[in-house]
């Protein structure tokens, strides 16, 4: 060891003695500190317990479910698929799952939902609607213009006929061959009546029949209305109802410029 190295022990003796009162002072601060750390902690405690225990108290209760617009359905159905009750917590309340169950509802297009914290709910239900009738068996299947089946009933409406299979139950979907017949017989809907007869499908063009046999070939997609309104002024020009029975074919493939066959010569 060289003279200007020092043991630890030397070193140690040489240190000055911390004075009390600064000793005191330091256990004191750290005192504080640790006693600031637990009351921060319980304050959180308490809070989260008082959360906890109002989110469970009748003070943030579902106390009133209302469903609005749902005529077909009922709100009665709407309130059994959603399975929200009164007295639930509105806290953590997730309305995603009964939008959903409500959305599977045959006749249900859209449903948004709303919650007050005076704990009332919303349903606010958009719902389809038909454009056709199908016949099934002895009984009536309803269809929006997407293919959706609404409902079966056993005695025919006022909409158009139309004519496809398979047709699922309430709820699912018809193929997608059968939109090209749902469009048609959404536009010839104010031609309900005695001017038209049923809507089908013959190699893959939509035809819809006339009372006298006669057949109206409907031609693409394109213009829907416009194709309904020049049938509606053609049907209304054949006055006489020989005539119109004389009627072998009316081409709508071009709404502007409408053909008409006639069986033999009418005026």
């Amino acid at each position: 060891m060289t003279s200007d190295q020092t043991p630890d022990n030397e070193l140690k003796d040489h240190v000055p003695p911390v004075d009390p009162r600064i000793e005191a002072r330091r256990n004191d601060v750290r005192s504080r500190r640790r006693l600031r750390v637990w009351i921060t902690a319980g304050i959180a405690v308490v809070l989260a317990a008082a959360a906890f225990g109002i989110s469970q108290s009748p003070l943030l209760d579902v106390d009133e479910i209302e469903v609005i617009g749902a005529p077909r359905t009922g709100a009665d159905q709407i309130l059994e698929a959603a399975g929200v009750e009164a007295g639930a917590p509105l806290l953590g309340l997730d309305l995603s799952g009964p939008r959903k169950s409500i959305a599977a509802l045959p006749w249900v297009d859209q449903v948004r939902s709303s919650r007050t914290w005076g704990g009332k709910v919303t349903f606010d239900v958009t719902e389809r609607e038909a454009v056709a009738q199908i016949p099934v068996d002895e009984e009536w299947a309803l269809a929006d213009g997407q293919g959706r089946v609404l409902q079966v009933t056993p005695t025919p409406g006022n909409l158009p006929v139309v004519l496809f299979s398979p047709v699922p139950r309430p709820g699912g979907w018809l193929r997608e061959a059968a939109l090209l017949l749902l469009e048609a017989s959404e536009a010839l809907i104010p031609l309900q009546g005695d001017d038209i007869g049923a809507i089908s499908l013959e190699n893959g063009q939509v035809v819809v029949d006339l009372p006298g046999g006669g057949k109206v070939y409907w031609g693409g997609r394109d213009d829907p209305r416009g194709k309904a309104i020049a049938l509606a002024t053609m049907l209304a020009k054949v006055v006489d109802a020989d005539c119109l029975e004389r009627l072998e074919k009316i081409d709508l493939s071009v709404p502007e410029l409408p053909s008409l066959t006639p069986k033999d010569a009418c005026s």
